[in-house]
């Protein structure tokens, strides 16, 4: 397996930027909201940012209270306003796709939502299908059931799903477009996704019947005010640098401050400790309905661990670093029952495996993983980040910890998710 080449400093200390999922979510809620809210911790990345200005065009006063901190007025979402322009959601897909189920919801909306190439590539009709089948018009303006998406908002009717995947992104739009119509829905999933949506609705006081954990009805009213909401260090951003901290040489651990924990996000956690990686959890507490706390990350040993499928929802986002650590670890990496991968950024299974590749790593690819046996060595290469900022923020750490000679690309897709990134790199 790899050695790492450096070791950390006595004392290290990082925060990571805010949740990204719960940041673009904020500004829907504030949307769906009457009156002033104030967001704290807010991910001034690109794709949060393109969310945040999509719905200033529609009617949302937004103002800076300073770095991350924003306050924002919603009319109420009854008199939220058709855009002028194309609503450009960038690269982000969470953006649009909830973005499209509350705008749905709306009666008299008129808009069209787009996004830069990269999005123009994802998979709509995971959302299109059950919207419509809600009494929603989303249509893909291409036809090719992709962005951009035309909507003309309607009042829409009670609706069941039982989603055929656990996507929290499916599940958000449904729920929003059953906020913003004032209906119930009843939603079922296969395995338990992030559910920082659940929690936004029942920290402003609407009501959720959990049936099971995969299982639960939300009915209206809802008479959402303005409020305070305080958003976490984003686990997924945090992922890299608990997995340079675990592979990192020497004995003095990490800390990473103020991240969510949420119970749905934290698969990360479960696996890196089943690898044998020591990770302690400290200072625990609850804000705005999310679990927080700091996390002491000490250099370990790691082992191929089997990651079962009913994990995979709540690490999807974190596969790529999870691999990196994988090429640290005693029997080497298998990944399965990850199919989604492919319709993330990039195909994040072909992208994985081609720059493993050209490390000089004997990966065997399948159409729902990749695994690769033990790792020696590796070569220098040129990193593809195929557009995809996880890609290019994982083969960064690997070129830190190994001092093994990388170049990328392009690097400028980790500012849609972690501005400061290299700069936390350098420090430590």
């Amino acid at each position: 397996m790899l050695q790492p080449q450096i070791k950390l400093n006595a004392k290290n200390e990082i925060y990571v930027p805010g949740d990204k999922s719960i940041s673009h979510r904020t500004v829907l809620f504030c949307a769906l909201s009457q009156g002033k809210s104030e967001i704290h911790g807010f991910l001034e990345g690109e794709d949060p940012l393109h969310t945040l200005r999509c719905f200033e065009s529609m009617g949302l006063s937004v103002s800076s209270l300073g770095k991350g901190s924003y306050s924002v007025v919603s009319p109420g979402k009854q008199n939220l306003n058709s855009p002028k322009g194309v609503l450009d959601f960038g690269n982000a897909g969470t953006g649009i796709r909830l973005s499209a189920g509350l705008l749905a919801g709306l009666p008299g909306m008129n808009a069209t939502l787009t996004g830069d190439a990269s999005l123009c590539k994802r998979p709509m009709a995971r959302i299109m299908n059950p919207l419509q089948e809600m009494g929603a018009s989303v249509i893909s303006v291409e036809g090719n059931d992709r962005a951009p998406l035309r909507i003309e908002g309607k009042q829409l009717k009670d609706y069941s799903y039982v989603s055929p995947i656990a996507s929290a992104q499916i599940k958000s739009a449904l729920v929003l477009a059953a906020l913003a119509s004032d209906i119930s829905i009843e939603y079922k999933e296969s395995e338990v996704s992030r559910d920082h949506t659940e929690n936004m609705i029942r920290f402003l006081g609407g009501s959720i019947t959990h049936h099971s954990p995969v299982h639960f009805t939300v009915k209206p009213p809802y008479h959402f005010e303005g409020t305070k909401y305080v958003i976490p260090g984003d686990i997924s951003s945090a992922a890299f640098f608990i997995v340079f901290g675990l592979c990192v040489g020497g004995s003095e651990p990490l800390l990473i401050k103020n991240i969510g924990l949420n119970p749905s996000r934290i698969g990360i956690l479960t696996v890196l400790q089943n690898m044998g990686g020591k990770i302690e959890i400290i200072a625990k507490r609850v804000e705005c309905g999310e679990e927080i706390g700091d996390l002491l990350v000490y250099p370990s040993k790691l082992k191929r661990t089997v990651i079962t499928e009913d994990l995979i929802p709540s690490i999807i986002d974190e596969i790529p670093i999870l691999t990196i650590a994988g090429l640290f670890s005693e029997g080497g990496f298998q990944i399965s029952h990850a199919e989604e991968l492919r319709a993330k950024e990039s195909d994040r299974i072909r992208s994985m495996v081609s720059n493993l590749e050209r490390l000089g790593v004997k990966v065997k690819e399948v159409n729902d993983g990749y695994e690769f046996d033990e790792v020696g060595t590796i070569q220098n290469a040129k990193i593809e980040t195929f557009m995809d900022h996880r890609i290019a923020m994982s083969f960064a750490i690997l070129s830190k910890l190994s001092g093994v000679s990388l170049s990328f690309d392009d690097t400028s897709w980790v500012d849609t998710s972690f501005p400061g990134f290299f700069e936390i790199l350098k420090s430590v």
